[in-house]
């Protein structure tokens, strides 16, 4: 081996340990933002009385079938998890971490979504709202047909159970839907007694936690007959 060549392999072998230590800081450093992350949240939900949990397995296998959650889910891990009661009515917040694998640079990046669901305490249609996008139909469904220009216009409605959902949607909830500035951006469900909606992209946090879980409260009064009523608060 010449001399240029042990330089060039020299120099070869320092970029390859300066490529491991960095990759290994890097995911030291995420791994101690996200505890710390962890430990703000555990603090925030504590401070209102509220119950938080670093993972309940199957969490997200109860929720599954609407975005940004998987359509199935099979022992699927809820992180963050924050459970209470928020203006009367029982709730629970929670991440959905999705890991999403470069092929071309075989790295992982981990995609965050939250979800809120509460409790309404009554038994409820499949009904799910988004806000209307170009690929909606080829996504998520045909949509159901309300008969309101500017709801159908603005909202794509799906359900499995349209004669139960049309009169929840009639019934006040697209005077919501078509007043709050909200619904533009945060998606509505009904599913299995409760009331969800999500933020993709978003991770818990006392500033991204309150919003989305008044949207609920003030939706929940405008659900029709399905409202439930509005337990007492404490004072």
């Amino acid at each position: 081996m010449s001399g240029i060549e042990a330089v060039l392999f020299l120099l070869a072998c320092v970029g390859v340990v300066a490529l491991v230590v960095w990759d290994r800081r890097g995911k030291a450093r995420k791994r101690r933002q996200s505890e710390e992350a962890s430990a703000l949240l555990r603090s925030f939900a504590e401070s209102r009385g509220w119950t938080y949990e670093e993972g309940v397995p199957s969490l997200v296998d109860a929720y599954e079938g609407a975005e940004p959650l998987p359509d199935r889910a099979s022992n699927v891990t809820g992180d963050n998890v924050v459970s209470g009661t928020y203006r009367g009515f029982g709730f629970r917040a929670f991440e959905y971490r999705y890991y999403n694998k470069d092929v071309d640079s075989e790295t992982t990046q981990v995609i965050v979504h939250s979800v809120w669901a509460l409790n309404l305490g009554v038994d409820v249609p499949d009904l799910r709202i988004y806000r209307d996008g170009w690929f909606d139909t080829f996504y998520r469904g045909r949509a159901m047909e309300v008969g309101i220009p500017r709801l159908d216009k603005d909202f794509h409605i799906v359900s499995r159970d349209e004669e139960r959902a049309r009169p929840v949607v009639l019934g006040g909830l697209a005077e919501f839907l078509t007043s709050d500035p909200r619904a533009l951006e945060l998606p509505l469900r009904l599913h299995d007694g409760q009331l969800i909606t999500s933020r993709s992209r978003t991770r818990l946090s006392g500033e991204t936690f309150d919003e989305p879980l008044e949207y609920l409260v003030d939706a929940a009064g405008h659900l029709g007959s399905l409202s439930p009523a509005r337990p007492p608060q404490a004072p």
